[in-house]
């Protein structure tokens, strides 16, 4: 039983990616965030500034959100219960859409701010404004930056790198609007960048939102493509087919998968060696399925896809 293209790619790495330096990342970022939203307080309040207050209150819940999204990869890590089997995984997928739902509540504030400021435009309160809107996109782009190759592999991670990318681009937004104020004394730019930042946050979250949602209802992980799965499986010898395949997230970066597999008739000829041959080809299919990003499988052996009520479980 031996599968030559199975074997060319054993040496690749199939273990879920470590995310041991985004705790790093969210701790940075968490600590540089309290500081500036600390700082935009004191300012809003020694200027009057309600764009630095209200910001500052955004900035603010982005802090919990990093929070939240810490505490999922968290509890993700926790051992099994009785009670919960999988352990607590799928806590990073509930803080991924927490945040998800956290910042299509940010971009309808921003709107809504932005409609208020259209009729009555806010005067800017001066450089100091422009000043402490600029170290946010600083200390924002920074933490963004921490973020930005784990988002690439959990949803969770791809929440938080959304939510300080958007902090940057509203302090962006607040230091273009102040500078361009200040200079021509035209207010009503103000709203009109905040309306555009608001339909940046609205498309950058849509695919977070969707994706967490499936995610949750246990749908098929937007990377797994189940067509190619089957395929696979079907090029080892052994395998005339699979069927009732299951396919979910049990973390943001673990997946699951439950599959049924009929042999071909040749196998069992050599009844007294068949126990062990299946042992052998459940290594296989694993070691293949982990080419996938399918890190648990559970394989059950059907001597027949047609006969629903006759299966061997070895």
């Amino acid at each position: 039983m031996t599968h030559s293209h199975h074997q060319e790619r054993h040496n690749h790495e199939h273990a879920p990616k470590s995310l041991e330096n985004i705790n790093v990342a969210f701790y940075i970022g968490i600590a540089l965030n309290i500081i500036f939203t600390a700082i935009e307080f004191f300012y809003g309040y020694a200027t009057n500034s309600l764009a630095l207050l209200s910001d500052a209150t955004h900035n603010l819940s982005d802090v919990g959100s990093l929070i939240l999204a810490l505490i999922g990869m968290k509890l993700a890590k926790k051992t099994a219960t009785l009670s919960y089997t999988y352990g607590f995984k799928k806590a990073s997928l509930l803080a991924s859409l927490i945040n998800s739902i956290l910042l299509v509540f940010v971009a309808g504030g921003i709107i809504y701010e932005a409609v208020e400021r259209f009729s009555t435009p806010s005067p800017v309160a001066g450089t100091a404004i422009i000043m402490v809107s600029g170290i946010g996109v600083v200390i924002n782009t920074i933490s963004a930056f921490l973020f930005f190759k784990g988002q690439e592999d959990d949803i969770n991670v791809k929440g938080a790198f959304l939510h300080l990318l958007v902090d940057a681009l509203v302090s962006v937004g607040v230091v273009i609007a102040g500078t361009i104020i200040y200079f021509t004394g035209f207010k009503i730019i103000d709203p009109i960048i905040s309306c555009v930042i608001a339909i940046i946050v609205l498309i950058s979250t849509w695919n977070l939102f969707n994706e967490s949602i499936r995610l949750v209802l246990d749908g098929v992980p937007k990377s797994i493509k189940l067509e190619e799965i089957e395929k696979s499986l079907l090029e080892i010898d052994e395998i005339e087919s699979v069927h009732h395949m299951h396919v979910w997230a049990l973390s943001s970066t673990e997946n699951a998968m439950t599959v049924h597999v009929v042999l071909k008739e040749s196998v069992f000829e050599d009844t007294e060696n068949i126990i062990q041959h299946w042992e052998n080809l459940k290594l296989m299919i694993r070691h293949e399925l982990l080419h996938h990003s399918v890190h648990h499988a559970t394989l059950e052996l059907d001597t027949d896809d047609s006969l629903e009520d006759e299966k061997v479980h070895l």
